[in-house]
């Protein structure tokens, strides 16, 4: 992929003299920002364009050109391919517009493009975007006009879906003085797409900060596994969040994890930062060109005694803890104010104090002090105090370099001071303490993730034979597991049930009932019921062999469909009722979830969420990131439930779900949470078509 972010030559497709023709807009770009290569013009009439020959086909051009950029009419573009692979050109970027984004029409081309190019071994950029940007060596190939004078270069690459936000990123990190690297509009990702371009800057040494702003996620599991593998942050902005589907799930699990839960869950289980609008995107890219902030302990320094009491209440919704300061460093910081009417304390309130000297001296001893891991500092500047501010945000940026601590520097001034200092020096400034302690939290949670060692999953012992055997019996007549088939399945991957028996015939009942005992609970079996209890198929609290024949009288004879069966279970009536499903997210592969409440939990709208295979700390992180988890802890002098076995139960399901793929999905509802152990009540497994 050098190639393409670093091409020798290249060719720009649809030129014309016309003022308002957009191609000739990528022309100027490329000597705007001094393309270092061979630049060559196509366009249907020959003319001298910027002193060089519009040629009127490719056919024209040498051999071996690296990179085609091409703006022209869809229907043109098959056949433009075509001349690229005649000529050897490895690399096709298309901003044309007016294909499946159009219509179905232009859908049907598209595919055609991709064919053509797929035959001559060309990749493709786009269509349907601005190409891409590399301020690097001056590859820019936007069909807007651009000016280099505010871009400068840096180390943050940008990849976006939709190019009228790529630039609006870009004019947004050049307000903020964040320098760009590279910066690519995927269009329709017809060919290439996030992945593709992330495993190479992954690698590129010009780039150290990755952003992305996406609009669809197919491959997302691989988007996991390359964040994994990389200490390059990851800023993500997905957009597009509405349920992916409107149809009534099968599933309780399906309709609790939509498709933006499920992509939440997976962006923070693969440390990738997520932000879900322009301005947390900025604030989290200018922290991160800070130092880490590398724990919770904070000190915030303040001209205003009232925006520090603001920017307190901020810091212990982030999880900060403000430290109290040191007594010799109390006393040293006291004996600098003017009037001793205001006592040094964090928030430390410089009040009295006028001198910008002294605040270096103040921050300087601020991070010298080893439990210091991070600093908020609020400046504001009137029209005498601008000189030496900018002297003093100088003077921030050295030592927050030279303590390798991050300083948040939130400046209040006029509008024309607050651009020129974005311009003028190379340090992030935020406009609100709220913003400034974000982005020092994503800093601090960043840290801490990257730095958290990762054990592997554990690995337990099925009855592999056992289960296939179920799931193919259940696969060659086209149906989804019975209710005693999904038992046995969860058993056979040791996962705990309740005692059952299946009856066929009111004659089976004793035998049933005297290997589960009372009370009992009886539940249909039929391939055509997916909740039993919606329809009157689960009778709880069996008491009596009388009453166990009368309830399965009333079974056989009130039409709940095609009946193969009643399933008689032992009653758990101790114990918390939890959830645990699984499905098969297209994106993301084998998904899980947690949930306190049993058959309340879509109520109660609480569940957790993560991508298999876990490990024993994220499913830790399942259960206790709830609210409700409390109660299995025990309250009002009820004992704990057993975490332990809901741990273990969560990693066979993850197990499960990875060992057999033919499982499109699970939910084991109720599950009663035990003093000691936890036992599934009832489960469904759905099969995939």
């Amino acid at each position: 992929m050098d190639q393409l972010f670093y091409p020798k030559s290249v060719v720009v497709v649809g030129v014309s003299e016309r003022p308002d023709n957009l191609a000739r807009n990528i022309v100027e770009n490329l000597f705007e920002f001094q393309f270092n290569g061979e630049i060559h013009l196509v366009g249907r009439k020959e003319c001298v364009l910027f002193g060089r020959k519009v040629l009127t086909s490719l056919d024209q051009l040498p051999d071996g050109v690296d990179v085609a950029v091409i703006l022209t009419p869809a229907q043109t573009v098959p056949d433009l391919v075509d001349a690229c692979g005649r000529k050897k050109i490895s690399w096709a970027i298309i901003e044309t517009g007016g294909f499946r984004e159009y219509s179905e029409e232009g859908g049907q081309l598209e595919q055609t493009v991709l064919r053509t190019a797929r035959r001559w071994g060309i990749r493709i950029v786009g269509p349907n975007g601005i190409g891409i940007t590399n301020v690097d060596n001056g590859f820019v190939v936007p069909f807007v006009k651009l000016k280099k004078g505010p871009v400068t270069k840096g180390k943050l690459s940008i990849l976006a879906q939709s190019g009228g936000v790529l630039l609006s990123y870009a004019n947004h990190m050049i307000s903020a003085n964040v320098g760009l690297s590279k910066m690519v509009s995927m269009g329709n990702k017809l060919d290439l797409d996030e992945i593709d371009y992330l495993r190479y800057l992954i690698e590129d040494p010009q780039t150290e900060i990755i952003g992305l702003y996406l609009e669809s996620l197919e491959r997302g599991r691989e988007l996991m596994e390359i964040a994994c593998s990389t200490s390059k942050p990851i800023i993500i902005h997905k957009s597009n969040t509405g349920e992916g589907s409107r149809e009534i799930a099968k599933l309780h699990t399906a309709a609790l994890a939509n498709d933006d839960r499920v992509v939440e869950a997976a962006l923070k289980q693969a440390d990738i930062i997520r932000t879900k609008d322009f301005r947390s995107f900025v604030n989290a890219v200018k922290i991160l060109s800070l130092p880490p902030c590398k724990g919770k302990n904070l000190v915030i320094i303040s001209r205003s005694g009232g925006i520090g009491v603001v920017a307190a209440d901020s810091a212990e919704r982030h999880g900060f803890r403000l430290l109290p300061p040191d007594p010799k460093l109390q006393e040293q910081f006291h004996s600098l104010f003017r009037a001793k009417v205001i006592q040094p304390t964090n928030p430390l309130d410089l009040g009295d104090l006028f001198n910008f000297d002294l605040y270096t001296t103040i921050l300087e001893q601020a991070l010298r002090f080893p439990v210091v891991q991070g600093i908020l500092f609020q400046h504001g500047a009137t029209a005498e105090e601008k000189e030496p501010s900018r002297k003093f945000v100088q003077a921030v940026r050295e030592l927050s370099l030279r303590y390798q601590k991050p300083v948040a520097l939130q400046y209040n001034t006029d509008e024309e001071e607050l651009a020129y200092i974005k311009r003028a020096l190379d340090y992030p400034i935020f406009t609100e303490p709220e913003d400034a302690l974000t982005a020092l939290a994503i800093s601090r949670d960043y840290y801490r993730r990257l730095t958290t060692e990762k054990s592997p999953p554990l690995s337990y012992p099925f009855d592999r034979n056992r289960v296939t055997s179920i799931l193919q019996g259940a696969s060659k007549e086209k149906r989804d597991l019975l209710l005693p088939e999904a038992m046995e399945a969860l058993q056979a991957c040791g996962i705990a049930v309740a005692e059952y028996g299946v009856v066929h015939g009111k004659e089976n009942l004793p035998q049933a009932l005297e290997k589960t005992g009372f009370p009992a609970a009886m539940k249909v079996i039929s391939p055509e019921i997916s909740h039993k209890s919606d329809v009157g198929g689960v009778v709880l609290g069996i008491d009596s062999l009388k009453k166990a024949e009368e309830t399965y009288g009333k079974m056989r004879a009130t039409g709940l469909g095609n009946i193969s069966g009643v399933l008689v279970q032992k009653m758990i009536s101790a114990g918390k009722e939890i959830i645990l499903g699984a499905k098969r997210d297209p994106s993301f592969g084998p998904v899980l979830l947690f949930g306190v409440g049993g058959i309340y939990v879509e109520v109660l709208k609480e569940t957790s969420i993560r991508v298999a295979p876990i490990n024993r700390s994220e499913a830790e992180e399942m259960i206790f990131e709830l609210r409700g988890s409390g109660i299995l802890k025990g309250v009002r002098g009820e004992r704990p439930s057993d975490i332990d076995a809901i741990i273990e139960m969560l990693l066979r399901l993850s197990q499960m779900m990875i060992e057999f793929p033919q499982i499109e999905g699970i939910d084991i509802n109720p599950v009663m949470a035990l003093e000691k152990g936890a036992i599934a009540a009832d489960a469904r497994i759905l099969l995939t078509a």
